[in-house]
């Protein structure tokens, strides 16, 4: 029995030996994985950083780039106070949150629908769930152009045949500030839902098995088994959803510029395309900057509260 006690001993302590051999190892090896690492680090934050703080700097000067090549003086918050009391620059403002309002929730409910529909091994399934991302992986622009003959209130399929067949007159989607952006939204939930029916449909598939047979064994409904079960199980990726989609719905302007151009008017400018114009267009470069950090400090904001609920949800589960 002594003797088994020692080599039961001697079993643990080489044990212990070579954990701590491997430790030092990779311990040994980690510093020379940062140290090359280290040049891709530095180069990453001189590019990141530098345009960054030099746009802070530019947010505080007055500099219109037309009229000067260089800046043309420190005036504070100047830039900022203009943009807050540019109509124009409101109007943007609520546009954005008017388009991740509507199309965030949306593109969730139709991914997971979607995902939920298509999950299973058949060869029809499998066929539809490659054509269900097909809209993720077409040219933006292609889908503008393509929109944009849709959406024709004289010889578009949209009026001329869907909703004249239900015997209804179809607006002037692209001419009716209201239409238009209905028209926006649209094509932000035809797009990338995929995306959100590729998150969601991963996500399924870790869901144990087992754990739903046995609660179907237990009488559980299938809407019990999803809001008990499922949904506590995919909050993670429901997360991970929101805050791309948010972040991607407040960068909107591929969709935007090849469709409506911001029009008719103004009503289809977000914030993005509001920056875009003024740096680019106008090239106002100090006003362009402030409205850059302003958009930059919501979205922070936001990534923030998304991880901070994120955290919570995952500590209940």
């Amino acid at each position: 029995m002594k003797r088994c006690g020692d080599l039961e001993v001697n079993k643990f302590l080489q044990m212990k030996s070579s954990q701590k051999k491997s430790s030092n190892l990779f311990g040994h090896e980690r510093k020379w994985v940062n140290l090359f690492l280290l040049p891709a680090i530095i180069f990453i934050l001189v590019i990141q950083a530098g345009p960054l703080f030099y746009s802070f700097y530019i947010s505080f000067q007055d500099w219109v780039f037309i009229s000067s090549s260089t800046p043309q003086g420190f005036i504070g918050l100047g830039n900022f106070q203009n943009a807050f009391l540019d109509p124009a620059f409101v109007e943007s403002v609520k546009f954005t949150v008017f388009l991740t309002v509507f199309t965030v929730p949306l593109q969730l409910l139709f991914g997971t629908f979607l995902a939920f529909m298509a999950a299973g091994r058949s060869p029809f399934l499998q066929v539809s769930r490659g054509l269900l991302v097909l809209p993720m992986v077409v040219a933006p622009v292609a889908i503008g152009t393509l929109w944009r003959l849709m959406f024709n209130d004289t010889a578009g399929p949209i009026n001329n045949h869907l909703l004249s067949f239900f015997n209804l007159s179809g607006p002037l989607w692209l001419g009716d500030p209201f239409w238009a952006k209905i028209a926006i939204v649209i094509i932000e939930i035809w797009q990338w839902t995929p995306f959100v029916f590729i998150v969601i449909s991963s996500a399924i598939t870790l869901v144990s098995q087992e754990l739903l047979q046995a609660a179907q064994v237990d009488g559980a409904s299938r809407w019990q088994i999803f809001y008990k079960i499922e949904l506590p199980l995919l909050a993670p990726a429901f997360f991970l959803v929101i805050l791309f989609r948010i972040l991607e719905s407040l960068l909107t302007l591929d969709s935007i510029l090849s469709l409506t151009r911001g029009g008719p008017g103004s009503s289809t400018v977000n914030l993005t395309y509001s920056i875009y114009n003024k740096g680019l267009r106008e090239f106002d470069l100090g006003i362009a900057s402030a409205q850059s950090w302003m958009f930059m400090s919501v979205a922070t904001l936001l990534i923030f509260l998304i991880f901070r609920l994120n955290m919570r949800v995952e500590k209940k589960i």
